[in-house]
Parts: C-alpha cells; structure tokens; sequence
C-alpha cells in the first residue's frame, strides 16, 4: 500500500524535473505505420525540421488540463490526480490529490517557485534559478510549457547530425550525447534521449498516444525517466483546452502556515 503522506515529496520532485517536466516524448512509430509520410523524407535539413516542428505550435500561449500523474522510483511509487494550467511566458499551477483529497498546490512562476504541501502544513519556497541547481532540471516558463505538451525542438543553434530510418528522423548533437527522434509525419518529436560519457542513458524522455486538439498534435502520455535513479513519472491526461479564456492560479495558503526556503534562499 502506497502512502500518500510518504510519496508526496517524491511526486514534488518529479513534478519539477518535468517541467516541469517533465518533458517528454513519444515512442518512435513502428513498421506498418508509415502511411502520410512527408514526399521530402528523408532529406529534409536540420532547418527544415526545426521549422515544420515549431510552426504548428508557436501560436499556443496556455492551456489547462486534468490528469493522472504516476510517479516510481526504488524508495516509493504512486499514483495521484493534477489539474494543471499554464501560461507559456508566465506562470505554470498544479493541484495534485488523490481519493478526492488535496495534498498540494504547484506555482512556478518567472523567478519563484511555491510548493504548498497541505499534509505537512508547510510551504517549500524557492527561485527558479535554486529549483534549477538543485534538480538539475528545466523549470523556466517557456521549458516547462514546450515540455508538458510535448512541443520541444531541438535548438537550431547547434550542428546537428541528421540521420533517419524508414520511418523517423534522428537528430545527434556533435558531443553524441543527445539525440532527439522526431516523427515526419505529426512533426513531434517523440523522444529524447541524454548519455554519459561512457555511453550509458542518463535521461529518457518518451511522447505517446497524440491527439490532435484545435488543430495541434498533442501527446496526451508524458513519461520522464531519470536512469542513475531508477526513476520514472508518468503524465496521462484526461481533458485538455488549449488557450482557456479566465485561466487563474490561485495560491491560497492560510496565514501562518510555516514556510521552508531552499538552500542559499532568505525570507
């Protein structure tokens, strides 16, 4: 039996590495799936690709979802249900519960971050600049936004090696560590992949089960797998709406509830 109390913290962590996070893609398409495939495959350029993945999603600007979000790891597993809602130059909110009760509250905002954990009574309070040095993680608006609705593009500013097989394009960075497995055909990229020196997988991120929602291709399954840590969460999203009129973020914490500051953070 899983606790709530004792799996919140885990499910806050992953909750930031994601994105939060988490970020993600989806599993590159298998034989028998190749049907609309681009006439241009397989010699598009690095350019090409990075325009025809980033210009069915630049107009997006937020949206609001619900989902179930499953987190595992060696020490503690569980799963929990999260509104999420999102501005892409603003602020990213997350309400997680489970049993219909609500264990706690995610802001991250431009240069802070608030965690209200209602179990423990307390408020964990940080900027965006210590969240990202502790967990090694993109947490910036724009990161976290691209990463939660799979809209990530490998950056044009680098020298990628393109490489494709029957089905899909695969981008490698110069250093080999990179690499990024993209789909002609939706224009998603459906997983990235980040390796030590040595070669062994450091991060994983996989998109799957796209939806195609006001004209855009969303994966409606998010997975974030930290290798060194055996540990993996999961975002399946139940409803979503892409740029909701009225989106709030709300962040009610009664008076005198004890705050917690992160490392080289003052009150």
């Amino acid at each position: 039996m899983v606790r709530f109390r004792s799996s919140i913290h885990l499910l806050l962590a992953a909750v930031l590495v994601g994105g939060l996070f988490i970020a993600g893609c989806s599993g590159p398409r298998s034989a028998g799936t190749d049907a609309g495939l681009p006439e241009a495959f397989p010699e598009h350029s690095v350019g090409q690709i990075h325009q025809l993945i980033e210009g069915q999603s630049d107009t997006l600007s937020s949206f609001r979802a619900r989902a179930r979000m499953t987190v595992r790891s060696p020490r503690q597993s569980g799963s929990f249900n999260a509104e999420v809602r999102q501005s892409r130059q603003d602020s990213l909110w997350m309400r997680m519960s489970r049993f219909g009760f609500e264990g706690a509250r995610v802001l991250i905002t431009r240069d802070s971050f608030f965690v209200h954990n209602r179990l423990e009574n307390q408020v964990m309070v940080g900027t965006v600049d210590e969240a990202q040095s502790l967990l090694a993680a993109p947490v910036t608006a724009e990161e976290a936004f691209t990463n939660m609705l799979g809209l990530l593009s490998p950056s044009p500013d680098v020298n990628w090696k393109v490489g494709a097989d029957s089905l899909n394009y695969f981008l490698t960075s110069p250093s080999g560590r990179e690499t990024y497995t993209i789909d002609p055909v939706r224009w998603r990229v459906v997983r990235y992949a980040r390796t030590a020196e040595n070669g062994d997988l450091l991060e994983e991120r996989l998109f799957t089960d796209f939806k195609v929602i006001d004209g855009v291709s969303i994966p409606q399954r998010v997975i974030f797998r930290n290798r060194p840590e055996e540990a993996m969460a999961m975002l399946t999203y139940e409803s979503m709406d892409l740029d909701p009129e009225n989106l709030s973020f709300d962040f009610d914490v009664p008076s005198g509830t004890p705050r917690v500051f992160l490392p080289a953070s003052s009150p």
